[in-house]
């Protein structure tokens, strides 16, 4: 018996919020539910500044899953939802309407900006790569494929994550159409040629379209840098997405990288976002 979307959120729907006291799915905490061949994969998405307590809210909701008839292994992402409200000071008042200002409150002292935290890096993995580029379609994939393999040919211990959560290309260069297993905490990596492999692309399929927010694809990459089982590793090749956004940022804080390859083709057009990936490396350190 193979677990349908309907049995998914089913299951969800008895997860109980404990600060509204409804369901999360009454709620619409759950974003980008897949359900393919037995294998879940879901956000849940929380209110700003709820992150951290809800991740027993979280585990509940995966356990919830692993629950239904078919299911074989779940992956929840962890998002909080960011909220800007702007502040309205236009109101109605009748003619009689009496207005009282206060003064504004003395500004407070200025305190010193602590440095930001080094990254943690990943248990049982001593070096990783990056392989980047700052224009799509110039072969970066490529290169970071060939430089696992070649790696591993060296005797050594390699992982490759293709952290391109919008447009990954790993699943079609190894000819990998299997989802990865869990043992009910960790992702267990994929291998193929003597390398460890995870893709956001083993979850969901080819041609289905990734429309998540930043928050989402930042909480996504920081679960498949921790919470997949890579450890022994000698090197942890990252291929990474084109450009210098949120999911560079989120890499470059959150794990230790060793160096940075970057791939172009020769034209000015592609240089030109090249010497910006370089820059935002530098920025980071790296």
């Amino acid at each position: 018996m193979t677990a349908q979307r309907d049995d998914v959120l089913k299951a969800l729907d008895n997860v109980i919020d404990p600060v509204s006291g409804r369901t999360v799915v009454q709620q619409d905490m759950i974003q980008g539910l897949v359900v393919k061949d037995g294998h879940v994969g879901f956000v849940l998405e929380v209110a700003a500044g709820r992150g951290p307590q809800s991740e027993p809210l979280r585990k509940i909701c995966e356990a919830m899953v692993l629950g239904v008839a078919g299911v074989k292994s779940v992956t929840a992402v962890l998002t909080q939802h960011e909220d800007h409200p702007g502040h309205d000071h236009h109101h109605a008042h009748g003619p009689d309407h009496d207005h009282h200002h206060h003064p504004a409150p003395a500004p407070k002292p200025a305190v010193p900006r602590q440095p930001p935290p080094a990254p943690a890096g990943i248990p049982g993995v001593a070096n990783i790569i990056a392989v980047a580029s700052g224009k799509g379609g110039v072969g970066k994939s490529t290169v970071a494929v060939n430089l696992a393999l070649s790696l591993a040919r060296l005797g050594l211990k390699v992982g490759l994550l293709d952290a391109d959560i919008y447009g990954p290309s790993l699943p079609r260069l190894l000819g990998i159409t299997e989802k990865p297993d869990s043992d009910g905490k960790t992702l267990i990596p994929i291998e193929r040629h003597g390398i460890k492999t995870m893709s956001i692309g083993f979850l969901v399929e080819e041609d289905q379209a990734m429309i998540w927010r930043g928050p989402m694809v930042q909480s996504a990459l920081s679960q498949m840098l921790g919470d997949v089982a890579w450890a022994p590793l000698d090197v942890l090749v990252l291929d990474m997405p084109p450009g210098t956004g949120d999911a560079q940022l989120t890499i470059a804080q959150r794990v230790p990288l060793k160096g940075a390859v970057i791939v172009s083709t020769p034209q000015d057009i592609a240089l030109i976002d090249t010497r910006k990936g370089i820059a935002m490396f530098n920025k980071t350190h790296v």
